[in-house]
């Protein structure tokens, strides 16, 4: 069984500097946050695309907003498990497995502290292979996997949820709400079901 531990914490913030390819954000604040939810919880058991079964909720979680924003106004933790529960409990089920959206800067990060939180294992892969900078950017949209509903959640306890006519849309919508809610909240979207979407995959190695 392979496992995220305190030990490859700062590789893969390295490899998530460098994925960024200049946006993402720096991975410090993530790793902070990912640290203190391993040391709190444990490790994070990772799992590669193929050992994700087909009947599996796969939920990817991230920051939205300005990454700067992330050096005054730091996580207090928690923002991407209270966006996951919030879009639980509008699809009326639990998600059994956690995935990042994006390979590269501090999302590379957030969803390995929302992994050790929440208990759930974390898939081997991302929906883009680097950074990106909208919500619609990614691979999953390109064969029809809707990136709503969307679960948006900050550190002061408010969430919401956006039901959009198309993935574009709802990144305008996200994104107006995020600045709304001070220019750095945590969402939950684009659910996939396991390993029989192709959407799920891992990077090459």
């Amino acid at each position: 069984m392979r496992e995220i531990n305190l030990d490859n914490l700062d590789d893969i913030a390295r490899g998530a500097g460098i994925l960024g390819t200049g946006g993402g954000g720096d991975p410090y604040i993530g790793k902070l946050l990912a640290r203190e939810a391993i040391r709190k919880h444990g490790p994070v058991r990772l799992v590669a695309s193929d050992e994700v079964p087909a009947d599996a909720t796969v939920v990817p979680v991230s920051g939205m907003g300005a990454p700067t924003v992330l050096l005054e106004r730091v996580p207090a933790g928690g923002e991407e498990v209270a966006a996951l529960r919030a879009l639980e409990k509008r699809i009326g089920r639990p998600a059994t497995h956690i995935a990042p959206i994006e390979v590269g800067g501090v999302n590379s990060m957030l969803p390995i502290a929302c992994a050790a939180e929440a208990g759930l294992p974390l898939v081997d892969g991302d929906a883009m292979g680097r950074g990106f900078p909208e919500a619609q950017m990614v691979l999953p949209g390109l064969i029809g996997v809707a990136n709503t509903p969307m679960a948006l959640a900050e550190d002061k306890g408010n969430s919401i949820i956006v039901d959009a006519v198309s993935n574009h849309t709802a990144e305008r919508i996200a994104r107006a709400d995020c600045v709304q809610l001070g220019c750095q909240i945590s969402s939950a979207d684009t659910v996939m079901r396991g390993a029989s979407s192709p959407t799920v995959s891992s990077p090459p190695r």
